[in-house]
């Protein structure tokens, strides 16, 4: 559904493509087929890999640090892992990450000795995608171990508009503290 309200946009989708380089100046993209193409507006991701440190530590292999999709549990004994770095299979995205914290933080407790019974990790997730107007839509996502991801996209609206704007508000004031 997203892809096709991008196509009502006149928003193009080219998956697969390889970008080499950006030619800012003449607005071109270079891709690692030899091909290129011209660019109004350009909203890339770029290519992700874990800090140096994390890769000299000894916990990476082939580039990621592998942990149980369920506990975030590093092969090494009470070493875990979350977020970017991770070989998980979600999104590098921190709504995954704090999703990824909270279970986390729940079978450290448990490992301590409190009274919680911890969670496992679900890779479910939310994203936000603005349309302007004062409209935006919502994609709930899982990526859960094992499985092709799935989930629901809701059309962009000004109710979840304002449902993302307090969503931001929430992560700034609960991992800054200030608004």
């Amino acid at each position: 559904v997203l892809l096709t309200t991008f196509t009502e946009l006149g928003i193009e989708w080219h998956p697969g493509h390889v970008i080499t380089s950006v030619d800012v100046a003449a607005h071109e993209l270079h891709f690692a087929d030899g091909s290129t193409m011209p660019y109004d507006l350009l909203l890339g991701v770029p290519r992700h890999v874990i800090p140096s440190v994390v890769a000299d530590s000894g916990l990476a292999v082939d580039g990621w640090v592998p942990v149980d999709p369920a506990t975030l549990q590093t092969s090494f004994a009470d070493v875990f892992a979350i977020g970017d770095v991770t070989s998980i299979g979600t999104p590098k995205a921190g709504v995954f990450a704090e999703g990824q914290a909270s279970v986390l933080a729940e079978v450290i407790a448990a490992r301590i000795g409190t009274d919680v019974t911890p969670r496992t990790y679900d890779g479910n997730g939310v994203c936000y995608v603005e349309f302007g107007g004062r409209t935006a839509a919502r994609v709930d996502v899982t990526f859960a171990s094992g499985q092709a991801p799935f989930g629901h996209f809701d059309a962009a609206s000004e109710l979840i508009a304002s449902e993302k704007d307090d969503y931001r508000q929430s992560r700034v004031a609960r991992w800054i503290g200030t608004e």
